[in-house]
């Protein structure tokens, strides 16, 4: 479970970014909404449920709030416990982050990544302040100061900044790459349109945009790649998602949608 831990947050990253990709003009508003998903770790004749994730997101004058919730169900939590949340405040309409904030309680450690961005041109520059402990132990602080270039974001961020990209006018084999922030370091994030693919799942055969999202700091592969199934309709709903472990896959599915 600790493996799977490990990939949750890309794993909604990479559903996530999908799913609020549409096709063309796009309104300028983003909905308020909350939207939901089931993660599921299969490995030989293991297929169960390991945890579930919130994506909600509220409209304020100027700017977005947005938040992800992430958490193992009873039986994982057994094995290993976590409840994680990211918080994002973006510019509205261009979903350009001002502020980030990751907190993880992943078995007997509690951290926190606070992230302030500031922009100069085409450079990003991002504060970095990261609050560790184990055990209820002493918290330990440390400050780091990252670059980039535009448009710097971060794991939630670019859920919504993604939206403007337009699969259907894409070819396959077309790659869009940018830079993604943590608190300790930046990734590329590279994102792959496969095509498109009939994929059948409990609710009949559905038709999908197939996109691929690989991750990689330094030139070298940080995490292997992800595939992403998202509905060709007005919606774009990400239907599927899947990673490989070292040990087994874990699969996202999406489990509806409520509007606030």
């Amino acid at each position: 479970m600790i493996l799977v831990s490990r990939f949750l947050f890309k794993a909604f990253a990479s559903i996530m970014i999908a799913g609020i990709t549409t096709a063309g003009a796009l309104a300028t508003e983003l909905p308020d909404e909350d939207l939901h998903y089931s993660i599921m770790y299969k490995w030989g004749l293991i297929n169960k449920e390991a945890g579930r994730a919130t994506l909600s997101l509220r409209n304020y004058p100027g700017r977005y709030k947005a938040m992800l919730a992430a958490r193992t169900v009873p039986w994982a939590d057994k094995v290993y416990r976590v409840r994680d949340t990211l918080k994002s405040e973006m510019a509205s309409p261009s979903c350009l982050p001002s502020m980030y904030v990751k907190l993880t309680h992943e078995g007997s450690a509690n951290n926190v990544d606070r992230l302030c961005y500031s922009r100069n041109g085409n450079e990003v520059t991002v504060y970095s302040h990261r609050e560790r402990s184990k055990n209820n132990g002493p918290v330990t602080v440390s400050d780091t100061v990252l670059h980039g270039t535009l448009p710097g974001l971060d794991m939630l961020s670019v859920f919504y900044y993604m939206r403007r990209l337009d699969f259907q006018s894409m070819k396959p084999g077309e790659t869009v790459v940018l830079d993604l922030f943590s608190g300790r370091k930046v990734e590329r994030l590279t994102i792959s349109y496969n095509g498109r693919r009939t994929i059948k799942l409990n609710s009949g055969t559905r038709h999908t945009y197939e996109v691929t999202f690989s991750f990689t700091q330094n030139g070298k592969t940080s995490d292997a790649p992800m595939y992403t199934w998202i509905s060709t309709d007005s919606a774009r709903i990400p239907l599927k998602m899947e990673g490989q472990l070292p040990f087994g896959k874990v699969q996202a599915f999406y489990t509806g949608s409520s509007q606030q």
